[in-house]
């Protein structure tokens, strides 16, 4: 009875805590679950309680706001970056000397020259020259060939294909690459590199003809080159000689095929390539080299002396010298019959024409006009004007026959660097001379 007893309090005592047991998980797990709801409700009492809006509204207000100060963060941040992007560019533009005019961005500018250079009378070209030197080249879409020489072309100090600003005067292309002196209120080159005009400020004995000249595409510039304004593509030639016997030489035959390509000033007459009647096929290959090489208006036609009086475009005369001759009588604008071919043969040098046809033979002249060497067989190509300021010049391609004739169009057809920077050419067995001979 007693081991019964104590089994069934055994069995209570177990019971009891069990159950107590039981009871306390119960009240936890009932708490917890308790709180998750009340921060339920209180999350959505505080969705619903707010200005009467809709929960859902409420939350997209809220991600829209997260967006908005999200967005205003980035735009800041890009800004700054911006801004430092800018003042990067900036700074290297600045040390790079980039600057755009009209549109046309330019390395390496420094603006024009500012004031006139002047220079005292009778100081060394060398001492100022070492004063002043240039300021660089600038790298530009725009390009023009610059070419120095001395000498009637016979020695070069500078060529180069050099940057531009479009629309400026040659004197600040001169400026920038080359150390200038000018005179006579800032208008005129007196020195280049050094090399000076023996006649602006040197009196007496010391005194001599011997200047700078230019020309633009193979003509001689009737305007100062702080006036002139280049084209992009055009060929500048500045040679220092004496000028004693010729004062003025109207074209040049080196910068070829200028001036056909580009004209002059930016106008472009058209080129007109006369021929005797023998050589109507060398004529239309000639148009043809020079269309490959980017002339664009040219036309053909027989020889006659009336168009290169007063011409209204540039030509190009092939044939041999004798035939020119019988074919060149014509009255001229003052109503005076003379033969064209033989008036400018006869005035040479002082037409600059530096060949000579004679006895028939073929002349090459130094800058005086006196004869340093002969051919029995040979030719010449020569350039000249009607006249002084005239910008529409007329070449020659001629010979002693038809050999002679050959040798020059050969040439000037297929081996053109031969004429680079010349101021005319005889052309013989022995090669190509440049005209005139200093000698």
């Amino acid at each position: 009875m007693r081991k019964k007893v104590i089994r069934f309090i055994s069995v209570l005592l177990i019971l009891i805590m069990s159950f107590s047991i039981l009871t306390g998980c119960g009240k936890s797990n009932t708490k917890e679950i308790t709180n998750i709801e009340d921060k339920g409700n209180k999350e959505n009492n505080d969705i619903s309680g707010s200005k009467g809006e809709s929960p859902v509204e409420i939350l997209k207000n809220k991600e829209e706001d997260k967006k908005e100060e999200k967005d205003k963060n980035t735009e800041e941040t890009k800004g700054e970056q911006d801004k430092s992007q800018d003042k990067k560019t900036e700074e290297t533009k600045k040390e790079e000397n980039v600057v755009v005019i009209d549109g046309v961005t330019y390395k390496n500018y420094k603006g024009p020259v500012q004031g006139e250079k002047k220079y005292k009378e009778g100081t060394p070209a060398k001492k100022n020259s070492d004063e002043y030197k240039s300021s660089g080249d600038i790298e530009s879409p725009y390009k023009v060939n610059l070419i120095v020489t001395t000498g009637f072309g016979h020695k070069k100090i500078f060529a180069k294909n050099v940057g531009m600003v479009k629309d400026e005067v040659g004197m600040e292309v001169l400026f920038r690459n080359l150390d200038i002196q000018t005179g006579y209120g800032g208008g005129f080159v007196n020195a280049i590199n050094g090399i000076e005009s023996k006649y602006t400020f040197f009196t007496g004995d010391e005194r001599k003809k011997e200047d700078w000249f230019y020309w633009v595409n193979g003509i001689l510039a009737p305007i100062g080159v702080a006036e002139y304004r280049p084209k992009p593509g055009d060929v500048i030639w500045w040679d220092y000689h004496d000028w004693s016997i010729t004062m003025f030489i109207p074209a040049v035959i080196g910068s070829y095929p200028q001036p056909f390509k580009s004209g002059f000033q930016g106008k472009n007459p058209g080129t007109v390539i006369l021929y005797t009647s023998s050589y109507a096929n060398e004529a239309e290959r000639l148009k043809k080299s020079l269309q490959k090489q980017g002339v664009t208006q040219i036309d053909i036609g027989k020889y006659d002396a009336t168009l290169i009086e007063n011409p209204k475009k540039y030509y190009i005369v092939l044939g041999v010298w004798d035939d020119l001759v019988t074919q060149s009588n014509i009255t001229n604008s003052k109503g005076k019959e003379i033969n064209l071919m033989k008036d400018i043969n006869e005035k040479n040098k002082f037409v600059g024409v530096n060949s000579k046809f004679e006895g028939g033979k073929v002349h090459a002249l130094n800058f005086k006009g006196e004869t340093v060497s002969s051919y029995d067989q040979g030719g010449a190509i020569y350039a000249y004007a009607a006249g002084i300021g005239s910008t529409k010049p007329i070449w020659v391609v001629t010979g002693t026959d038809d050999e002679g004739f050959k040798m020059a169009y050969n040439v000037l057809l297929n081996e053109p660097q031969k004429i680079k920077d010349c101021f005319g050419a005889v052309v013989s067995k022995n090669g190509v001379e440049k005209v005139p001979y200093l000698k």
